[in-house]
């Protein structure tokens, strides 16, 4: 039995789950089992597990025949008698302290709350491409990522859901938390909303970082968000008492272009006045305004000026998960 279980959920990660694995077979916490769970790869993703688990008896190789991230962590879930469990996606990477920060976090509040889950922060691995960065620097402000996981703190904080957290199994077997393997984005709000429908409390530390390698062109990157958009409505479809305003505005955004475009049209032809042309533009010229201004923090923030092609990350990420929304609500 091991202290901690670290659930690794992958399919075709030959690039980078090398260095996933090698971090967090140097985690200052070295009392682990890091269980691999591999959704079918066609790469070389089962075999480079294979390699390392050959000389660490830590590395577990499973399988995954559903091939969903939720379908991987409920293997693991399975396979651990661990006394806590953690989950770890294998683009990732993690501080050689990641485990110790976020178990310590949870000695220390769990005594004041009734505490389910302490979790991570989102970080750009070093390494990373340059699109890749400026998506985390966009997802990391309020503009990008107001709601959701993606934004940064200063402190510890409670949260609604949380990203790559650790967890006491004791309590997920009590509460019988599991994944829906239904939700095919997602799984981690599901899973942890369970948690805090049974009252528990989840919290995110500004210090547990983990360095996650995102989409490499503004195609795949706008196929994640509309993913991500239709996860969230199937959601939302299963518990409605979680909608807040700001799910909507993304969704509400995708009317915008055609009023606008019927009310330019009508503008050309003269059938309404410049009054009402200018009242139209309005949302799309504040929009545009506040696009800029943040393109402009990012590229100080990272001191380039390329940094404003983070301009063209806003509208993908808000109409890509506008439109999947209602897919998602209409399938």
């Amino acid at each position: 039995m091991s202290f901690i279980d670290i659930i690794v959920g992958v399919k075709n990660e030959e690039k980078y789950i090398k260095k996933c694995i090698e971090s967090l077979q140097n985690q200052t916490i070295q009392d682990i089992n890091i269980l691999v769970v591999d959704g079918r790869s066609s790469d070389r993703t089962p075999q480079i597990v294979s390699e390392i688990a050959e000389n660490d008896s830590r590395v577990k190789l499973l399988n995954n025949p559903q091939e969903y991230i939720s379908s991987a962590r409920n293997i693991g879930l399975n396979h651990s008698n661990a006394e806590y469990v953690a989950y770890l996606d294998g683009h990732c990477y993690v501080d050689s302290d990641w485990l110790e920060t976020l178990y310590n976090a949870f000695e220390t509040y769990h005594d004041k709350c009734k505490l389910a889950g302490a979790g991570s922060t989102y970080s750009s691995p070093h390494d990373d491409s340059f699109f890749g960065k400026l998506i985390a620097c966009s997802l990391q402000t309020l503009f990008g990522g107001f709601g959701t996981a993606y934004t940064s703190d200063e402190k510890i904080v409670p949260v609604e859901t949380v990203a790559f957290a650790l967890y006491p199994r004791f309590v997920l077997l009590e509460e019988q938390v599991t994944y829906d393997e239904t939700m095919t984005q997602c799984e981690d709000t599901d899973f942890n909303y369970q948690l805090i429908k049974a009252g528990y409390f989840l919290l995110k530390h500004p210090h547990a970082l983990v360095h996650q390698y995102r989409r490499n062109n503004p195609g795949e990157f706008y196929r994640q968000m509309v993913n991500y958009g239709e996860g969230r409505a199937r959601f939302t479809r299963k518990h409605p008492e979680t909608l807040h305003w700001y799910h909507l505005l993304p969704p509400v955004t995708i009317l915008y272009p055609f009023i606008f475009m019927i009310v330019g049209v009508l503008f050309l032809s003269g059938i309404v006045g410049l009054e009402i042309f200018f009242l139209i533009s309005v949302p799309i010229m504040i929009y545009i305004l506040i696009s800029l201004i943040y393109a402009l923090l990012i590229s100080i923030k990272i001191s380039n000026w390329k940094g404003l092609l983070s301009m063209i990350i806003f509208p993908l990420e808000h109409l890509g998960y506008g439109i999947g929304f209602i897919k998602g609500l209409i399938k």
